[in-house]
């Protein structure tokens, strides 16, 4: 039986907001390691911005060999936590849902836009959050260039078409 028929992959937990540290440092001592992570909105001093976040925060996969890996070696590493246990035995992970994983990553690759994870369709309601219109809802109505979209503000009973910045409204859910 070959050795990458003997390993399984295990679950880490990392510190705090260190997964890409722990992936990073396992990498280079030559793991095979799989860090999971997905696009999403982010907000920071009011300016919407794609970002990429681990799938499952605070948690990382390594393949590893049981007869032959250094367990301490790899829990020692910077960033790294310790493995996740299930009283004395650690967790493993089957390969089909570490392959599953893989592949959604690879199909999802491609970056994203902040209008492709904003979703918005027409008739949406969203709130607007900054500006003259601030604390107003409004209804998506379309997109309006790269920076802007058009909404249906109801003002003194009436409706109007505003533009408004994207980075101004978030969507209601």
């Amino acid at each position: 039986m070959t050795a990458v028929a003997k390993s399984a992959w295990y679950v880490l937990t990392s510190k705090p907001r260190e997964e890409q540290r722990a992936h990073d440092n396992l990498v280079s001592q030559g793991l095979e390691v799989f860090l999971p992570k997905v696009a999403t909105v982010k907000k920071k001093k009011g300016i919407k911005a794609v970002s990429l976040d681990p799938l499952f925060p605070n948690y990382l996969f390594i393949r590893l060999n049981p007869e032959q890996a250094n367990f301490n070696a790899v829990r020692s590493t910077r960033g790294v936590g310790s493995f996740v246990k299930f009283g004395l035995q650690h967790a493993v992970i089957s390969n089909d849902i570490i392959n599953a994983l893989q592949h959604h990553q690879v199909s999802n690759n491609e970056p994203k836009t902040l209008e492709q994870l904003l979703n918005l369709q027409v008739g949406d309601k969203v709130q607007i959050n900054q500006g003259p219109f601030a604390g107003l809802e409004a209804i998506y109505k379309a997109k309006d260039g790269l920076e802007r979209s058009i909404l249906m503000v109801k003002m003194l009973g009436k409706e109007n078409d505003v533009p408004v910045d994207n980075q101004h409204f978030d969507k209601v859910s």
